[in-house]
């Protein structure tokens, strides 16, 4: 409170409406409770499940969406991409490569974008982008294949891998042409993603574009692998290969991240997935080159239905947050029938750069959920599309922004995703450094828990 006057310090005057309601005002604000140390903080509200729908089922001219990408270009325009699928849901069919783009942090979307297909006949799919932080041009790399109508079935032909880019946040896009190299001549089936790529930011390999992929090959073996590009996406190699029996348990539809001691750790959908090996887990020591030994073995505590998931660092130590911190995106409840199985998106974390996962206290969406992909906004919050449906885990996809805190601390939609923090409170405060840390009672989507990274934090060293 404020020292008292003295009666020397200036002349004692008549009190005023003004003077009291200064005095009012002054001791609300030295009394009320503040979001500093010590203070009571409100648990923050849990995240929504959507604040928009980009795309929605029998809209656009598509009956059918699915396998959601995304990412946040240097400037902070969202792009979104998916598969359009004209005439129904199945994987094989005239589908094309669609996207809306978004500039005020996913509430409202662009018209639909066709990026590949528009009227041509064939399957256009697999999306996976991946943005160079230095120069913002932005690499969409997919799979093609042509198919045939036998009557009671649609089969696959022959399959290719392809890119196309932008410089301009997606506004126009130019081919980057067929990358036959990325498939060697024994593989029979390739594919990449989906989901996003990833930058390297460390080591010897810094600027480093990674992506992901999966192949079968022509003497019965199944198995990942990793694609690099040295020179912001112009051109593609392939890296680390993994390979195994096509009857054994193998990984697919992979998602990578960079970890703070510059490897990369990869997980995996699972060909066999149960108890125990409901995912897969590999690394990589040497910027994407190789696996390390021992390849792909089950990621533990990672329940899920076989679905693409999706990896984002959130912190890291190596910038000066207190704690290292990766999110995981997919559907939580395995069930013993496929139409119920994924359900519950929800997202996981692993203080430990991988090794061990668990899951956050709010549930995004307790129904129907299939793919999925994040990224982070430019605002600080973490953005997430994922596929949705009434009847069905897909058909429409939408798209949600969240905070930290309100992963930490929103209540639980379902009790099976509930993690008390010790001591049994329900919430935990944030793990972004305090310096970085907005002061708020009530902390939501609405009102970011913590300022952006500034644009030079997130990018590599410039390349050499």
């Amino acid at each position: 409170m404020p020292a008292r006057d003295t009666p020397t310090a200036r002349r004692r005057s008549a009190p005023s409406w003004t003077a009291a309601l200064v005095t009012v005002v002054w001791a609300v604000m030295v009394t009320a409770p503040t979001a500093g140390a010590g203070a009571p903080r409100q648990p923050p509200s849990a995240p929504e499940p959507a604040i928009s729908r980009p795309f929605i089922s029998h809209r656009d001219g598509y009956d059918c969406y699915r396998i959601p990408a995304i990412v946040t270009t240097p400037s902070g325009t969202l792009l979104a991409f998916a598969e359009g699928r004209l005439t129904d849901c199945d994987d094989v069919g005239n589908i094309d490569l669609v996207l809306k783009r978004s500039t005020d942090g996913g509430h409202t979307w662009s018209d639909i974008m066709v990026l590949r297909g528009a009227g041509s006949p064939g399957t256009f799919g697999n999306p996976v982008p991946v943005v160079d932080e230095l120069t913002g041009r932005v690499s969409l790399l997919y799979a093609h294949n042509s198919w045939t109508d036998e009557g009671d079935r649609r089969v696959r032909r022959n399959r290719s891998l392809h890119s196309v880019y932008s410089t301009d946040d997606g506004l126009t896009w130019s081919p980057g042409g067929v990358l036959g190299p990325l498939k060697p001549s024994d593989w029979t089936w390739v594919s990449v993603g989906p989901g996003h790529g990833v930058q390297l930011r460390r080591g010897p390999h810094a600027g480093r574009l990674i992506v992901t992929g999966d192949h079968n090959t022509a003497d019965g073996r199944s198995g990942a692998q990793l694609y690099y590009s040295d020179d912001g996406g112009a051109t593609w190699r392939l890296g680390a290969v993994y390979e195994t029996d096509r009857h054994e348990t193998h990984p697919g539809e992979l998602t990578v991240v960079e970890r703070v001691d510059g490897s990369l750790y990869i997980n995996a959908r699972s060909s066999d997935p149960g108890p125990g090996h409901y995912r897969l887990a590999a690394t990589s020591e040497d910027g994407g080159m190789s696996f390390t030994p021992g390849g792909f073995t089950p990621a533990p505590g990672l329940a899920a239905p076989p679905v693409s998931a999706s990896l984002l660092r959130l912190r890291a130590t190596d910038d000066g947050d207190p704690r290292n911190r990766l999110l995981l995106s997919a559907p939580a409840r395995p069930g013993p029938q496929l139409a119920t199985r994924r359900r519950t998106m929800t997202i996981r974390s692993s203080y430990d750069e991988g090794l061990t996962w668990q899951a956050t206290a709010p549930v995004i969406n307790p129904g129907r959920a299939g793919y999925s992909d994040l990224t982070e906004l430019a605002s600080g919050e973490i953005g997430l599309l994922y596929e949705t449906g009434v009847n069905s885990s897909h058909g429409t996809i939408k798209f949600t922004a969240f905070t930290a805190e309100s992963l930490d601390g929103g209540a639980p939609r379902l009790p099976v995703c509930a993690t008390p923090a010790a001591g049994g409170a329900t919430w935990v405060p944030s793990d972004r450094r305090p310096a970085r840390v907005r002061a708020a009672a009530t902390v939501n989507r609405r009102t970011p828990s913590a300022m952006p990274r500034s644009p030079t934090a997130r990018r590599p060293p410039p390349r050499t």
